[in-house]
Parts: C-alpha cells; structure tokens; sequence
C-alpha cells in the first residue's frame, strides 16, 4: 500500500472516521516513500547542476562567477520551507500570464523543483570546495606532463574534486 498510494494507486481520500492504526501507518508510510522519491530524483538530478555551480563559482569569467555565487547564496542563505511557499506563489501567479508553467503547480513538481535548487547550490559549494581543495602539487603535476584544457580538467582535477567532495556530497 505505501509504494502504491505514494504514486498514485489506490484510495486517494483521507480516512475520514474509523481511523485504525493500519490507516496511520499506511498514511505516513506513503509520505516517507514520497521523500524517497524526492530525495532519490533531487540528488541525481542536482548533481551535475551542482558541478555546474562548483566550476562557475570557481571560473575566472565574471558572469559565471557571480550567477554560480548568487545561485549557491540565495538557495544556501533561506530557510527551504520558505523556499517552498515563494516557488509555490511564484508558480502560480505565473500560471496567469504563462500558461506552460501550469504542471508546476502541482505540488510534487513544484517541490522537486526546489530541493533540486537547494541540492545542487548545497552541493555546490561542497565542491566548490574539493576544487579549491586540490593538492597544488597534483595541478603542477599535470602541467609538468603538459597537459592542459579539458584532458587536465578530465585526468586530474574531476577524479581529485569527486574523491574529496563525495564524502561530504553522499553524507
């Protein structure tokens, strides 16, 4: 019943009178495989807009810095329930005047929408940190071999920043 009526299947109404206590647990049970799910998609999906963030708030480009920056303080900076009830307000009062946003007023959307935010800007900063972290003898290293651009960033600073990060990303 819990995976079930977490997706959909099954009785969607609350018990209104009789309640067993096989009612409660089926009732909370489908809300923790609901935070499963939420967890599960908003860590996959953060992930790489987190590497995104890490590499932008780390880039020597200006605009990328200060929207990586920007992004990681705000979603970092506020409580997520109230991250919550401005992406709900915002959805809505956007349903009026664009109509494609409407699926996001659901509220399963809506709320994986801001734990992918939350997760990636979190998540973002622990790598921000693993990059800033790497062993300069690791980077000099890679230049002593000549490898520079994407093959350095591939061979050496990917694999250092991921088995520094990781521990903190999938605590």
């Amino acid at each position: 019943d819990y995976g079930l009526r977490s997706i959909g299947f099954g009785e969607r109404l609350l018990p209104r009178s009789d309640f067993t206590i096989c009612h409660q647990f089926t009732l909370i049970g489908s809300g923790m495989i609901w935070n499963i799910y939420f967890g599960i998609l908003a860590l996959a999906s953060g992930f790489l807009l987190s590497i995104v963030l890490a590499l932008g708030k780390a880039s020597e480009n200006t605009l990328r810095k200060n929207v990586s920056g920007w992004f990681i303080f705000i979603f970092r900076g506020s409580p997520l329930f109230i991250q919550f009830f401005f992406a709900y307000f915002a959805f809505v009062n956007l349903k009026s005047v664009f109509p494609i946003v409407t699926p996001l007023t659901s509220a399963w959307l809506g709320a994986l929408i801001v734990l992918f935010c939350n997760t990636a800007a979190y998540s973002g900063e622990i790598f921000y940190g693993a990059l800033k972290a790497i062993p300069s003898g690791d980077l000099e290293a890679a230049d002593a071999f000549g490898l520079s651009g994407w093959r350095r960033f591939r061979r050496i600073i990917w694999p250092t920043m991921l088995r520094i990060g990781w521990p903190a990303y999938t605590n």
